[in-house]
């Protein structure tokens, strides 16, 4: 059993492959893992959930988001909306209550996730998974339960956006003040904490058509405007740095080349927000407004989206090099879901603005890939999580 003792000193937390939080060089064991003040015992891995653990609900939900799209096409689609949002709220749950448990039996410890700047962009899948969620839950439930899908999406969003603005206002600062070293490092995982207020922007313009139109729409949709804003700043910041400090002959850890794929999300999701807004902004702007913001979009979707396809072509290039080099899975290989569902998203979402075809198939074909990665990580995942093998 836990002893209560108190750390006698700060240990620095790093998330290992499986997904648990241990101090660096620790190995691995099959279901053992470390306190903050250095004493061990053997639990199960979901005794011990922390922030990285979210990762899998933000790829849960947005592949629900992603299936509904297409049901307007292929009505049968909506089954399987349906179960893929059962699915994001099962792991939400066992994620938000193994974390919360976690972090009431052992406070110590999540304070040294929140001070770790290791861990502490984790916090930002946090936020972009309870987005996710609400925003699936109102896509897919909303047909069915329109009142209680919007009263979940809302309350889901305002704690998500909150966590989400923390995240992305508070790591910059951490990094440069705190951590003043770190900055010689910048990695992909610095997307984490800066993409929610994005998501945040894609799924509060969608739930402005629950509130009166007029002033209150307006209101919902210019704070996702600003929220959009501070993300795209943040994201290309993170976009240089990241990729920059890669081309410069830095490479990733090998268990950890999937977070190459993170950065692609500011892309897709940018796409998707950028064009929801649009789409929900006819009724509380002027029609010459409209038309000129209707091409500022068009315009920043066509670069966002080819500078995501050239983040795309980068990606596959080292996650196929790792896996030549013996890559083995990893809770790190949720970060391979959400980048590639706000793709989905996007392109449908430009492909909606243009009535474009091609695009839509593309969104579609994208969702495919979507709906593979996920299901082999949930079984992957789930293995762990009842047995402590990966």
């Amino acid at each position: 059993m836990p002893s209560s003792a108190a750390p006698t000193a700060p240990v620095r937390l790093s998330p290992n492959p499986d997904g648990r939080l241990d101090a660096p060089g620790t190995a691995p064991r099959r279901a053992s893992t470390g306190r903050s003040d250095g004493r061990r015992w053997s639990l199960r891995p979901s005794d011990h959930v922390g922030p990285n653990w979210f990762t899998a609900v933000m790829g849960t939900g947005i592949l629900a988001t992603a299936v509904e799209n297409f049901t307007g096409a292929v009505p049968w689609l909506h089954v399987v909306a349906v179960v893929a949002l059962v699915v994001a709220w099962i792991v939400f749950t066992a994620v938000g209550t193994g974390f919360l448990a976690h972090a009431l039996r052992d406070p110590a410890r999540f304070r040294a996730t929140l001070g770790d700047i290791a861990i502490a962009p984790f916090y930002g899948a946090a936020a972009m998974g309870v987005l996710s969620v609400g925003a699936a839950t109102f896509a897919v439930a909303g047909r069915h339960l329109p009142a209680a899908a919007a009263a979940t999406a809302w309350v889901l969003w305002a704690l998500g956006t909150v966590l989400g603005v923390a995240t992305a206002l508070l790591h910059p600062v951490r990094v440069i003040a705190v951590h003043p070293a770190e900055r010689r490092s910048p990695t992909p995982v610095w997307a984490l904490p800066v993409v929610p207020p994005m998501v945040a922007a894609t799924g509060g313009a969608v739930l402005s058509t629950t509130v009166p139109p007029g002033g209150a729409s307006f209101t919902v949709l210019l704070v996702c405007g600003a929220l959009f804003g501070l993300a795209l700043y943040l994201g290309i910041i993170v976009f240089v740095l990241a990729y920059g400090h890669l081309m410069r002959g830095n490479s990733l850890p090998l268990q950890g080349s999937a977070a190459i794929w993170i950065p692609v999300g500011v892309a897709g999701q940018s796409t998707a927000a950028a064009n929801q807004l649009l789409a929900h902004a006819g009724d509380v702007v002027s029609p010459p407004a409209h038309g000129a913001l209707h091409a500022i979009v068009v315009a920043y979707s066509a670069v966002t989206l080819i500078l995501g396809a050239a983040a795309v072509a980068i990606a596959l290039r080292v996650t196929v090099s790792a896996l030549r080099r013996g890559m083995t899975f990893s809770l790190g290989w949720w970060s391979f879901t959400f980048p590639v569902g706000t793709l989905s998203l996007g392109l449908f979402a430009f492909g909606t603005t243009l009535q474009a075809s091609w695009l839509l198939w593309a969104a579609a074909a994208v969702c495919a890939c979507l709906t593979g990665t996920v299901g082999m990580c949930l079984v992957r995942s789930a293995r762990f999580w009842v047995t402590g093998r990966l």
